[in-house]
């Protein structure tokens, strides 16, 4: 009998039961009432003299046979059907294969013979491997596309066809940048690929050029009218899409304008945007803020604008505008808003549902230190605060030491490289630590105590 795949699953090896099993020692199951008691793991060269047993000469010529006659649904046995799945050959026509198979356990290998040195990515419970697999062959699909084979209805649609069902999320890293002697540096056009994915509620998108070698020409990794213009196009079509990110591409203000009106138009779930090393700037943020209107961006939560270049300007201008916005996190990193700008955004916190605040190396000094201590005693949902790379002094930290003991939600104060000792940096830390386990423990009460009402009412 063949053990291998008669009684163990496909997603147990043989090799895992002899590192941790003695057949000698293990009463192992039962078969049609028949005990295996007495079975012996053979060597490789016995199994090899060994006759198959009819079911698996019929499962082997199924197997061989799968291109012209995919046989998976139809076998009723589990072992059966595990046994298809640990041997059919990943290189079958994609097409062919997903519109057959299912199983997680087969998926996962066709991810990882294909990507061997790849990553694993990320999946939660809800995540099913064939949706991993047909995201990154997506990506790899657009991320090597030469600017002249690009066909919609020709590979495009292809694409599309076999995978769009399972795209939930999709990250592109970089695009091809155009032939040599070509008259714009436009990349391929992505309106009609984003238009097309019904369910894409995770996008993280660079239009950075990383292997440009000999196609290199001046402007290549620019974003041109063209690529935004088809950009927002199919953003406005993203229905279902929630979170947005596009990172290390130069972004003029007259495209933050057309960037903003496509998500205000079509993204009306959109909880969290991240323009990360884009080169904003001051006018940037005018621009793509002068476009939203009051209900604009009434379900955001998260905002980060790492490394954009704003100053104290568009801080103020964030200012007037984040206090529409049930914000939770709020990113400015990198940004020399300085404190005139910081100032500004301390006070529009006081409005908002703010949880963690990130303004690290923001050229932020001392003269802060009022309108940080008046945050602290007032602000009620604060949990993290970053302030690290700005000079505050030791001042700062004498003062905040005094009146940190108000503030009975703050969880994480980073003061790294702000002038502020250490021996006062851990002190800050001893507080904390109390509230977060003093709210722990009131939590645990609160969930007996709901416990206890849920019984007096059952």
């Amino acid at each position: 009998m063949d053990f291998t795949y008669c009684e163990f699953p496909s997603t147990v090896s043989i090799d895992t039961f002899k590192a941790y099993f003695d057949p000698k020692d293990v009463k192992l199951p039962q078969v049609n009432s028949k005990s295996l008691d007495h079975f012996q793991l053979e060597t490789d060269e016995g199994q090899a003299n060994q006759a198959k047993s009819l079911r698996q000469l019929v499962l082997d010529a199924i197997v061989s046979n799968w291109n012209e006659l995919p046989l998976y649904r139809q076998l009723r046995r589990r072992q059966d059907r595990n046994y298809i799945l640990s041997q059919l050959d990943t290189q079958l026509p994609l097409q062919l294969l997903s519109s057959h198979i299912r199983d997680d356990y087969f998926w996962r290998r066709c991810y990882e013979l294909r990507w061997r040195l790849a990553p694993m990515q990320a999946r939660g419970r809800e995540r099913r491997w064939i949706n991993i697999y047909m995201e990154r062959h997506v990506q790899e699909f657009i991320e090597n596309m030469q600017t002249g084979d690009y066909e919609q209805d020709g590979n495009v649609q292809a694409a599309l066809d076999i995978c769009a069902a399972y795209i939930n999320q999709l990250e592109i890293n970089l695009l091809q940048p155009p032939p040599p002697g070509s008259e714009s540096n436009d990349h391929i056009p992505l309106d009609y690929l984003l238009s097309n994915l019904p369910d894409l509620r995770r996008l993280r998108l660079s239009y950075s050029t990383k292997t440009a070698g000999i196609n290199y020409q001046i402007g290549c990794n620019q974003l041109t009218a063209r690529d935004i213009l088809l950009l927002a196009k199919g953003l406005s079509q993203c229905y279902e899409l929630r979170k947005f990110c596009l990172h290390n591409t130069k972004l003029l203000a007259y495209q933050l304008r057309f960037l903003a009106h496509s998500l205000d138009k079509g993204c009306h779930h959109l909880k969290e945007l991240s323009l990360l090393h884009c080169a904003v700037g001051d006018a940037g943020i005018r621009c793509f803020l002068e476009t939203c209107g009051k209900e604009s961006f009434a379900t955001l939560t998260d905002l980060d604008l790492t490394n954009n270049k704003i100053t104290e300007e568009g801080a103020y201008t964030l200012s007037r505008t984040l206090t529409h916005v049930p914000l939770q996190r709020l990113v400015l990193r990198l940004n020399p808003i300085q404190s005139d700008g910081a100032a500004a955004i301390f006070n529009t916190l006081q409005l908002m549902p703010i949880r963690q605040l990130d303004m690290a190396s923001c050229f932020i000094s001392e003269s802060i230190t009022k309108l940080f201590m008046i945050l602290i005693c007032q602000q009620k949902t604060l949990l993290c605060i970053d302030l690290s790379n700005n000079y505050l002094g030791e001042d700062f930290g004498k003062h905040l030491l005094k009146i940190i003991n108000c503030n009975k939600m703050l969880e994480e104060l980073d003061l790294r490289n702000t002038g502020v000792p250490l021996a006062t940096r851990r002190k800050f830390q001893e507080i904390l630590i109390k509230n977060a386990e003093r709210k722990k423990h009131e939590a645990l009460k609160q969930q007996k105590r709901d416990q206890f009402n849920a019984m007096i009412k059952f």
